[in-house]
């Protein structure tokens, strides 16, 4: 099932997907990764490093855990970040600037190609900030053009299909208004 619906749209672009690397806070993009972990396996020459063992990567307020990640560089740039769960889902959250609070991301396997600003969310997929959600098995979003496909394993039933939750729009008290 894929979901491409104005309203879907809008809801995306305007309330929860806020693209996550690239409208992160400012500062932490200037701040260095820190990756804690079991084990680490890196070939400076090939750009990859393979981290096991709950495995924990912060950069500034951005928080990046699973049982596996992967870090693919090219000239000490970051160009795709893969977090894999093994145990539990692997889990992504980074603080967003102004009012717009955390984006959490869930899934078995979350893959960000910092080159196509393509964020992919794979297996018992999730995404929330300020208590709007959006579930499904496969979420794909495009950062660059704000666009979103989202599939459901109708197989399943009700449970296999693609769910939404939007909050609705918080009334200004007369005491609040300018």
């Amino acid at each position: 099932m894929t979901i491409y619906l104005p309203r879907v749209k809008a809801f995306v672009a305007g309330l929860l997907f806020i693209p996550f690397m690239a409208m992160a806070l400012p500062a932490d993009r200037q701040q260095p990764i820190k990756i804690n972990s079991d084990a680490a396996d890196i070939d400076n020459k090939k750009g990859v490093s393979v981290y096991r063992g709950d495995v924990v990567m912060t950069q500034g307020t951005t928080r990046i855990t699973g049982d596996i990640i992967t870090i693919y560089t090219k000239g000490r740039e970051v160009t795709k970040v893969i977090a894999q769960g093994n145990k539990g889902r692997a889990y992504y959250e980074e603080l967003q600037p102004g009012e717009q609070g955390t984006v959490q991301a869930w899934g078995y396997t979350i893959r960000y190609d910092v080159n196509s600003d393509q964020v992919e969310l794979i297996k018992n997929a999730q995404l929330s900030q300020k208590g709007d959600t959006f579930k499904g098995e496969k979420i794909n979003y495009n950062l660059a053009q704000q666009t979103v496909n989202a599939k459901g394993i109708p197989s399943q039933g009700e449970s296999g299909r693609v769910q939404m939750v939007i909050q609705p729009k918080q009334q200004q008290s007369p005491d609040t208004k300018p």
